[in-house]
């Protein structure tokens, strides 16, 4: 069974048996294993253990995690790899640890090949249908019906003479009417209650020469 040993500050070491699966490795209190430093991520890593091997895969952590002093996204783990998670050192066994086991030189100069980095191809994009190309213009002409002929209005003003007569008779046959009414009241107001017309008969008669005319 695999196991992994942490190498933390003071000279203390912690051992983690991983068992077939995912095992989750970060400062977050919900990661499987724990790692209590500001340089590990809250999700700093995951190790997916099965019989075909065990993969390490960074989780976009900000420190990185490497493998034997390399930077790797995914890294196939071998027996004895040194494994970086931020400032935390391990080391991976494909085996159980014996108690008694030496701690290993982590500050020396690694002696260990670089891991098998795993390359994933990114996935195939089906190549799209380009767009239909446009129809051809059609640049014959239409036939057109002929254009019918607008009616055209004719503005002016209206011929009023005749009611401009009208109106300018009226408007001296008021006047008229008027005059004499006032005429008929100071005549009616100097003379007591005289009558203008009668008055007036009177005066004309009395002027007017009388013929006699002898037989």
């Amino acid at each position: 069974m695999a196991t992994l040993v942490f190498y933390l500050e003071e000279e203390q070491s912690m051992s983690h048996v991983l068992e077939h699966g995912t095992t989750t490795v970060g400062r977050h209190p919900d990661s499987i294993i724990v790692l209590d430093s500001p340089s590990v991520s809250g999700h700093h890593a995951i190790i997916e253990l099965s019989d075909e091997g065990c993969l390490l895969a960074d989780q976009q952590s900000s420190n990185g995690t490497r493998v034997n002093g390399v930077n790797v996204e995914e890294a196939l783990l071998k027996d004895g790899d040194r494994i970086g998670f931020g400032d935390i050192q391990a080391i991976f066994y494909e085996g159980d640890v014996a108690a008694g086991d030496p701690s290993p030189d982590l500050a020396a100069a690694p002696s260990l090949p670089a891991p098998e980095v795993i390359y994933v191809p990114p996935p195939e994009v089906p190549p799209q249908d380009s767009a239909p190309p446009p129809p051809p213009a059609d640049y014959r002409k239409v036939q057109r019906p002929p254009a019918r002929p607008r009616a055209v209005r004719v503005s002016g003003y209206p011929d009023t003479s005749e009611s401009g007569c009208l109106t300018a008779l009226i408007v001296l046959g008021l006047f008229f009417a008027a005059f004499v009414t006032g005429l008929y009241m100071r005549h009616y107001q100097e003379t007591e209650g005289g009558n203008l017309i009668s008055d007036l008969m009177s005066k004309v008669s009395n002027q007017v020469p009388k013929i006699k005319i002898e037989q």
